[in-house]
């Protein structure tokens, strides 16, 4: 008789997903801590308590972690800004644009400053590695790219809704919405005493209003 079957699968699909999530938790608790260069694929074995083999076997590489990282981290960014935003914003489709981009914001900003995910933290910290001339992080620069076309987008169809203004250049005003997101998060990693983060959301958002809301 042999041990197979279904239940089997499953059990082994739920193992490798449980080894997965406990290297990419590792991966961005080490990358938030000594930043990227000096993260390996020994030290985020080492810390998740796996065999050394296992980041290779899941992931490849330290590039292939890393893209798996960058994607995961977005990914748990967007479905947490959709939950918070159910509650009290209602049927999202139903929001104007600008609504959107302000919820979208402030609530990345709560995250992040939450501290409830160190992902994003990770994320921050590689995206400041990103600076140099000789920076090598596609993975990062990608996922960037990708965030910047979607924010233009957005404010493309505020532009058609309405709410924004309509001689605004969208690829400028997503860049700066990405710019005073990431600096404000940033800068209260840094410095969480600096200012209340629940007034500096509430600015951030003022300021979208104010500048991408039509007169």
């Amino acid at each position: 008789m042999t041990a197979s079957g279904p239940g089997l699968r499953r059990t082994q699909a739920e193992r490798r997903a449980a080894s997965e999530a406990a290297l990419l938790q590792a991966a961005a608790e080490l990358i938030a801590e000594v930043g990227i260069e000096r993260t390996s694929l020994r030290g985020v074995s080492e810390r998740a308590g796996i065999s050394r083999a296992m980041p290779a076997y899941h992931f490849g590489s330290k590039d292939g972690l890393v893209d798996r990282l960058v994607h995961h981290a977005y990914e748990r960014t967007v479905a947490a800004t959709t939950v918070a935003l159910r509650p009290s914003q209602g049927d999202l489709d139903q929001l104007s644009r600008l609504d959107l981009l302000r919820a979208i914001i402030e609530t990345y900003l709560t995250i992040v400053g939450s501290g409830a995910s160190v992902e994003e933290r990770a994320v921050i910290v590689m995206w400041g590695a990103t600076f140099p001339a000789g920076a090598d992080l596609p993975v990062m620069v990608q996922a960037d790219q990708a965030t910047h076309r979607a924010l233009a987008d957005t404010i493309r169809d505020g532009q058609q809704d309405g709410s924004i203004r309509a001689d605004l250049d969208a690829d400028a005003a997503a860049l700066l919405l990405m710019g005073m997101a990431r600096g404000a998060a940033a800068m209260s990693l840094a410095h969480p005493t600096a200012a209340d983060p629940a007034r500096v959301r509430d600015l951030c958002g003022q300021t979208i209003t104010a500048v991408l809301g039509r007169p």
